[in-house]
């Protein structure tokens, strides 16, 4: 979850690689990423309710590199955030509200993953 997905495109192929060498086929190793994510009209106020709950998970981060991983703003910024996260290479993709997770998975259920169909 604490990478961008840049990063995680660049580490797709190392994943695969190290499958490879192994000898582990690579259709039994599925690759998933962790997507902090808030679904929310004011992309402004969704960046910073983030920012503010990934700071507590990751002290050790400054602000500026927690507002580079998250997918936040209204659903279609979401969806093409997640697009994004699967053509990098993820297969299993693990939403993970971390605010208001009620409101955010009945946003998702509602607004986003139909989208993604």
């Amino acid at each position: 979850g604490s990478s961008t997905t840049k990063q995680f495109a660049e580490q797709v192929p190392i994943v695969r690689q190290a499958l490879a060498e192994v000898g582990r086929d690579a259709a039994t190793f599925r690759i998933g990423k962790r997507v902090y994510i808030a679904v929310d009209e004011d992309t402004e106020r969704a960046r910073r309710r983030l920012g503010e709950s990934l700071q507590r998970f990751y002290p050790f981060f400054q602000s500026h590199h927690l507002e580079a991983f998250p997918v936040y703003g209204p659903p279609d910024a979401c969806v093409r955030g997640l697009r994004e996260v699967a053509e990098a290479g993820a297969e299993l993709i693990l939403l993970n509200p971390v605010f208001d997770e009620a409101e955010q998975m009945e946003r998702l259920a509602a607004e986003v993953m139909p989208k993604l169909a």
